[in-house]
């Protein structure tokens, strides 16, 4: 190849280059796009192989009239938008909520998964498969649970964002430990793995003490199995759940001790989970270490706090909570439900044992002993006199 060969040769291979160089080939502005935030499935109502499914995307520009609960344009707002389609699949009803609309639906956006506990097992089988199929959905987003309709849950007004944006930012303040947080990812690594069952926080819709409306209600969680609801878990259980499982931080917590109420504030906790056999025996180990702050004691009179009397206080608060975390894990145990995840470190050092544990780890875990402490470490600001 001679020299202007090689030339003209390389100027190509440059002009080649350059179609690769800019970074909006495929760009499409703002307002053609409807950023899907929140996502209802409640059962349909005439057709039990059927979904309800409501989307909700945020307003991006004010507007004179919104749709707002549904299809039905019932209402206005300048905030959100829902739209609700009866479908046999999530493909189809985005299919049939886009050629309503003029913008593209886009889901990758999502924030928030709201599940009706009232679907089938098979029905939540389909439907988490399907989230987890298609490739634009944010596998980031949060999955609750509600007793009441998905539907009604993003249809909630008087909140400072849409409900979707607002469920989204209150499970990312750590302060909340009578909730638990799933991610979509999560809930269906839980489901697919060996000795695990999978939880899901539960959300309602409860009337405003004035009576001027409806706000969410976040608190407690339901215990999934074979992807069917088995029974739930109240605020203090689940806050022993989270306590176990080292996500328990930054929050106060009330406990009935020394004839009265006892505040401990600023929680941190941290623990050593094992699963390990003791001679002939599964022994499920869990020891947590709490630190906090003293907020509020008994005695309401304000005095000096000796350190032996903060010594017998944290001693009995051990105590108290050791008890407790005890009675979840038994009560856990009874209904062959770890939702701590046991099973899966057992599984870790005994890989051999995959097919055992898939068809008896609920037998393992309710039978196994139990090695579980709580130790409180409590600091006393102020009162330095």
């Amino acid at each position: 190849m001679n020299k202007w060969a090689r030339r003209l040769a390389a100027l190509f291979l440059l002009c080649a280059g350059l179609l690769f160089l800019p970074g909006c080939w495929d760009y499409e502005a703002i307002n053609t796009r409807a950023p899907v935030t929140g996502l209802g499935i409640d059962p349909a109502q005439d057709d039990p192989n059927k979904f309800l499914i409501t989307i909700q995307f945020p307003i991006l520009t004010h507007t004179s009239q919104g749709q707002q609960g549904g299809n039905d344009g019932g209402g206005q707002s300048t905030e959100f938008q829902n739209l609700s389609v009866e479908a046999y699949s999530l493909p189809e009803a985005l299919r049939a909520i886009q050629l309503r609309m003029y913008r593209k639906v886009d889901i990758a956006e999502l924030r928030a998964a709201i599940i009706n506990e009232n679907l089938s097992g098979d029905r939540m089988d389909s439907l988490i498969a399907q989230l987890m199929r298609l490739p634009e959905v944010n596998r980031l987003a949060l999955v609750l649970t509600t007793p009441t309709s998905a539907k009604d849950v993003l249809s909630v007004n008087g909140l400072p964002n849409t409900p979707a944006d607002f469920i989204d930012k209150a499970f990312k303040i750590r302060q909340e430990g009578f909730v638990v947080n799933r991610e979509l990812w999560q809930y269906w690594r839980d489901t697919t793995q060996v000795g695990v069952v999978p939880m899901i926080p539960v959300v309602t819709v409860v009337p405003n003490e004035d009576e001027s409306g409806s706000r969410l209600q976040f608190g407690g969680m339901k215990v999934y199995k074979g992807n069917a609801p088995v029974f739930d878990l109240d605020k203090q259980q689940t806050f022993y759940v989270n306590l176990l499982t080292e996500q328990a931080r930054s929050m106060a917590i009330d406990l009935p001790l020394q004839d009265g109420l006892v505040s401990l504030t600023d929680i941190r906790s941290r623990h050593k989970m094992k699963c390990v056999v003791r001679g002939n025996s599964l022994v499920l180990v869990d020891h947590v270490t709490l630190a906090s702050t003293l907020g509020k004691v008994a005695d309401p009179r304000p005095k000096p706090w000796p350190p032996t009397q903060l010594n017998e206080l944290e001693a009995e608060t051990s105590q108290y909570m050791t008890k407790q975390a005890i009675a979840v894990m038994k009560e856990l145990q009874q209904r062959q439900t770890d939702v701590f995840g046991f099973g899966r470190l057992y599984f870790q050092r005994h890989p051999e044992q995959e097919q055992k544990m898939k068809a008896e780890w609920g037998q393992m875990f309710e039978h196994a002993k139990v090695d579980i402490q709580v130790t409180v470490s409590i600091t006393n600001k102020g009162m330095l006199i």
